[in-house]
């Protein structure tokens, strides 16, 4: 009886940290694609900082900055291949 009661907690124990794990590294698409699109504006640096996990070169992130500049600032009616 001990032990079922024990298996119990430690499935649900094992349960909930796989849980947290996945909302962790997953979490809401929505949310954090915006959160990351704000961030484009920040320092190479601070990047860094809040994203410890992006293996990304200096040279790759201003590329990212400026394609999402670029996307901002011209309408997709501008941009010749975009137009069907």
């Amino acid at each position: 009886m001990i032990l079922t009661v024990l298996g119990l907690i430690l499935i649900v124990q094992v349960t909930l940290i796989a849980l947290w794990f996945i909302w962790r590294v997953v979490g809401t698409p929505h949310a954090h694609g915006l959160q990351k699109e704000l961030d484009l504006r920040l320092t190479y640096k601070r990047y860094l900082q809040i994203y410890p996990s992006a293996n990304i070169t200096y040279e790759d992130y201003k590329r990212m900055q400026v394609a999402h500049a670029y996307k901002k600032a011209v309408s997709s009616t501008k941009i010749k291949r975009m137009v069907r």
